[in-house]
């Protein structure tokens, strides 16, 4: 999280810009097979997509483009920031053929504040012009786009009606970040506790990714939650997988190797729920785990996240 004024100021900047964001639109089509017609497209309907997961793992970069502080996302020139991506991605392809690696862009979209805001809420939404920009950025390469969601004092319902019309892409993921989730303490605020996210809420996003996969005919998604303390979801158990959505569990926070590997056996081993993730930090891991130690895990990550 990032409270200071350089994440307001570029923020500002943006919103003071002229020059108009580009309207959304879904990824290109395949192209139409061979000797079909539109009558028999429309009488008979492809099936759904597969899921990404179990059969691909995806190898993101974490932050947001006007705070390089947020993470490696926001970091150096777009360019030189995919180019890292794509090698950190091939790094994992060597070790793992039979696993395609899809690389990703988790972008935070809603950011938790240390103040409360106009409305009292504690998080600043990125406006969507920046949320297209990241999303055509991803696009440029293949990769996907993941909306991170630090609520702060607002519903995470809120938050996600809020970010729907991205969700409604198929090169679009979710995920929620229960640390900045301060809805369940009285008094809280985003920074200076951890905080907590009921199954409830978590349960009630997964319903707006199913509903959108059936009624758009989308690919499955992926929901992916970050937690690093128990009491940050403490009720994991009743959470339940919903129709066309892959749950994640990611195991957050930074640390030394044994740290790392003590909460992936709490938080994923020990507590299955899905599919698990880590999320590793370029600065702050203490060595950094290699593609080999990760792979190494029980159960092997299906998504590996870098902040």
């Amino acid at each position: 999280m990032r409270t200071g004024t350089s994440l307001a100021a570029a923020l500002a900047a943006l919103l003071l810009g002229t020059t108009a964001a580009a309207p959304l639109t879904r990824a290109p089509a395949p192209p139409a097979v061979r000797g079909t017609t539109a009558r028999a497209v429309r009488s008979a309907p492809p099936p759904p997509p597969p899921p990404l997961l179990p059969g691909h793992r995806i190898v993101a970069y974490y932050g947001n483009p006007l705070d390089p502080r947020m993470g490696i996302l926001g970091q150096g020139s777009p360019q030189a920031m995919l180019n890292a991506l794509a090698a950190q991605g091939q790094a994992y392809q060597a070790l793992d053929p039979a696993r395609p690696v899809i690389d990703a862009l988790e972008l935070v979209a809603v950011v938790a504040q240390a103040e409360p805001g106009p409305h009292g809420t504690y998080r600043q939404r990125m406006p969507y012009r920046l949320i297209r920009a990241e999303l055509a950025l991803a696009r440029s390469r293949g990769d996907l786009l993941i909306l991170d969601v630090q609520p702060g004092r607002s519903p995470v319902a809120a938050e996600v009606q809020y970010l729907e019309p991205f969700l409604a892409q198929p090169d679009v993921e979710l995920a929620l970040d229960p640390e900045f989730d301060m809805n369940r303490i009285p008094g809280g605020i985003p920074g200076q506790e951890f905080g907590t996210m009921s199954a409830a809420s978590i349960n009630g996003a997964m319903a707006v990714l199913s509903r959108l996969v059936q009624q758009d005919h989308l690919p499955p998604k992926v929901l992916i939650v970050h937690q690093f303390l128990h009491r940050m979801v403490p009720d994991w158990e009743d959470i339940h997988p919903l129709p066309g959505v892959s749950f994640v569990m990611d195991t957050d926070g930074f640390g030394n190797p044994a740290l790392k590997l003590a909460n992936y056996r709490r938080f994923i081993t020990d507590q299955p729920v899905g599919y698990g993730g880590i999320k590793l930090f370029y600065s702050q891991d203490t060595p950094l785990l290699s593609p080999a130690q990760v792979l190494a895990l029980t159960p092997p990550p299906a998504v590996i996240i870098y902040q």
